[in-house]
């Protein structure tokens, strides 16, 4: 990876360089940090793709506002009790975190990416959502902390289909700097243990994955969302 840095973000710049290896993360990807901008370029592509937390961008707040319209919407059958505390343990670039803060939800995110951290921060304050974001490692913030949540997203990283759309290239961009959770199983254990109601963990609908058995599953097309009862409930 290439890092291009103006004067205005040296620090951040040399904190990142202490925390990852950029030799070990492809080198067709670009960060730049201009400004108040933190962004990325991916040229794994014909037509080079711009990847940025925005989300003040009229495109995102459209999609936002059709699923907010759509009581029929998957999120509004999950996530029933209103002005919950959520946490997204897999934050990533943040879409599901900002929709269950748009359905009135109290939402933490931690994700353990130092680039995807990176991003994430920079969108939140260009923006004026209240969503509190810490970096680091889900299953230590669960095993460490006192607080409980109503409800714990998780989304692991995995193989979604690939088209030409421009969600599906942030996602593969995604997966190429992301870290991965090898620690699955435990740290949905964790979180039955640090929730009030429920655990629900995101996965592709032909899942062969070993996650423990969910207490019941809601399965869309190509999703499915398992769900586990959390130990007190």
């Amino acid at each position: 990876m290439k890092i291009f840095c103006d004067k205005a973000n040296i620090t951040k710049y040399s904190l990142l360089k202490n925390s990852i290896d950029i030799n070990k993360i492809d080198r067709n990807i670009e960060l730049h940090l201009k400004k108040d901008k933190i962004y990325l370029i991916n040229k794994n592509y014909k037509n080079p793709v711009k990847i940025i937390v925005d989300f003040n961008d009229k495109d995102f707040i459209k999609r936002i506002n059709i699923r907010l319209k759509d009581h029929k919407d998957i999120f509004h059958k999950i996530f029933s009790d209103k002005n919950s505390d959520i946490l997204d343990g897999t934050a990533g670039f943040g879409r599901d975190g900002t929709l269950l803060n748009s359905m009135g939800h109290n939402v933490t995110m931690i994700e353990n990416s130092p680039i995807v951290s990176l991003l994430l921060k920079n969108g939140i304050e260009r923006s004026d959502n209240n969503i509190r974001l810490f970096h680091g490692n889900v299953y230590d913030l669960l095993k460490h902390s006192k607080k409980k949540y109503d409800y714990i997203y998780l989304d692991f990283m995995f193989n979604k289909l690939k088209t030409n759309s421009l969600s599906s290239k942030y996602d593969e961009t995604l997966k190429l700097i992301a870290t991965i959770d090898a620690n699955k199983k435990e740290i949905v254990e964790m979180a039955k243990k640090n929730c009030k109601k429920k655990v629900v963990v995101k996965e592709p609908s032909n899942s062969t994955s070993s996650l423990p058995k969910p207490n019941h599953i809601i399965k869309t097309k190509l999703i499915s969302y398992n769900v586990y009862l959390s130990h007190g409930a």
